[in-house]
């Protein structure tokens, strides 16, 4: 029987405009916990991986569950979120797109399950949370 770790979209407060956005892989092991994330402003944005326990943050809004993950995947998942492109060039580009952008890219390389209702039906509601659009 395969182990499975639950992904999250991490939601907390920030510095900027929006509030922060990233996913965060709840590994059984603590430095195996991390969150994915773009850190920056506008223009300014880069890829971070960091290795913590987003519930220990005072900043922590909320902790929307996506789907149960094989732990085997957790690597790629790693690698698919470092390859997710920074959009630097667009302006008003951040956190949350980069969140959005990184699990249409997991469903692409067939790490999240598009199919699932349960999924689609959180990711809508993450969809609605996303800021700033006109």
């Amino acid at each position: 029987m395969s182990s499975t770790v639950p992904i999250y979209a991490a939601i907390s407060t920030s510095d900027g405009v929006y509030k922060h956005w990233g996913i965060f892989i709840d590994a059984p092991q603590e430095e195996d916990k991390v969150l994915l994330q773009v850190t920056g402003s506008d223009g300014r944005f880069r890829y971070e991986l960091e290795i913590r326990d987003v519930r220990q943050s005072k900043k922590l809004l909320e902790l929307l569950p996506l789907y149960d993950m094989d732990v085997a995947k957790i690597d790629s998942i790693k690698s698919v979120a470092s390859q997710v492109t920074v959009h630097n060039e667009i302006r008003g580009w951040n956190c949350q797109d980069y969140v959005l952008d990184l699990l249409e890219a997991l469903e692409k390389e067939g790490i999240g399950n598009s199919k699932d209702a349960s999924y689609k039906k959180q990711k809508n509601l993450l969809h609605g949370k996303q800021e700033g659009l006109a």
